[in-house]
């Protein structure tokens, strides 16, 4: 009896040893497809910086700033919606009634513009 004990325990470790094998593994494929995901959506983003960026070409056609503005301009905010905070003062967009997510975006916009005039206009 002594000697099927260490036996048996030895079993069950051999037997449990595929199965800590398969959670590992299992967790790496939860980890690739979690990668995957995120490369989709960085893609995804990437593609409609670019098309911010083509959008500025064909209004501004400075390569540069407009570069900077498809790359940097928060995703949430398309081209028009861009164009729109521009030329529209905060009072007028109703800037004091906005929830604070809205804020932010009208901020970073502008910390946005900002930041791609001094680099496309005078570097």
């Amino acid at each position: 009896m002594i000697k099927r004990v260490p036996l048996l325990i030895l079993g069950c470790f051999l037997l449990a040893a595929p199965l800590h094998a398969q959670d590992g593994m299992q967790e790496k494929i939860r980890m690739l497809e979690q990668q995957i995901q995120e490369l989709k959506i960085l893609q995804a983003q990437q593609a409609v910086g670019r098309q911010k960026a083509e959008q500025c070409m064909k209004a501004v056609g400075r390569d540069t700033f407009c570069s900077c503005i498809g790359d940097n301009l928060p995703s949430a905010v398309s081209f028009e919606q861009y164009i729109h905070t521009m030329v529209t003062s905060k009072e007028e967009q109703g800037y004091s009634a906005m929830l604070p997510e809205q804020k932010k975006l009208v901020d970073d916009t502008l910390a946005v513009r900002g930041k791609c005039v001094e680099k496309g206009f005078f570097k």
